[in-house]
């Protein structure tokens, strides 16, 4: 097996929000602003979606509300590629918010398609969350041994291996609670309440996911720092 790499445990921190401070792994305001993208990707995940909002409350015009708010996306993808920030991130945007367009403005398409692309990336992680909880490599785990640098020996103890089933529990339960409120919506075609859905349970829940996370993993990491 391939030994494990500082960038492999860099990539795990980040992935829980967590950062090392004087050999102990610290969760606090620093740690939760680098796993959101810095201020830059608290912007960009809150404007547009804000901006949909609004204007479609205003003018009750989908496709320019749509229109607007992919057009300030790109805008903040250009300024990450004009900033040199790493491609594959703004490509990957970029590819996003082509295909949620497209969906949206397509013969046959209708407004609220533009919101299909979110339900398939909560399906995305959902389904590997919750099938690695019923084969019991629940993958919280799996991430928090990279970070502790003792790869699959967490899943011999039978404390841990509660708590990080716990914990990939909790993540099942966000991304399904999404895809419970906001499919429904999708469904009666009430866009505003959609957009709203979207923007409060996207960035603030995943944030309030991680630091009950943290909580419930605390004990274990720093025992182990």
């Amino acid at each position: 097996m391939k030994a494990e790499t500082p960038d492999d445990s860099n990539a795990a921190a980040k992935a829980l929000g967590i950062r090392k401070v004087d050999g102990k792994h610290e969760f606090d305001r620093k740690s939760l602003l680098v796993s959101m993208g810095g201020v830059q990707g608290i912007v960009e995940s809150i404007v547009p979606g804000l901006l949909f909002v609004v204007i479609f409350a205003i003018s009750q015009m989908v496709y320019l509300a749509i229109g607007i708010s992919a057009a300030v996306s790109v805008g903040f993808i250009l300024l990450r590629i004009f900033r040199r920030k790493p491609l594959s991130q703004a490509i990957g945007g970029l590819i996003g918010i082509g295909i949620a367009s497209f969906l949206a403005f397509r013969d046959g398409g209708s407004g609220r398609d533009y919101f299909l692309t979110g339900f398939a990336t909560n399906l995305i992680y959902l389904v590997p969350l919750a099938i690695s909880v019923i084969v019991r490599w629940p993958l919280i785990g799996v991430v928090a041994g990279f970070l502790l640098s003792d790869k699959t020996a967490w899943r011999k103890d039978k404390y841990q291996m509660r708590v990080f089933t716990a914990a990939t529990l909790l993540w099942v339960a966000i991304f399904s609670a999404r895809l419970l409120v906001q499919w429904p919506l999708y469904l009666a075609d009430n866009l505003g309440a959609l957009a709203t859905a979207r923007l409060v349970m996207g960035l603030p829940l995943y944030a309030a996911g991680l630091w009950v996370t943290w909580l419930m993993l605390r004990g274990v990491i720093q025992s182990r720092s």
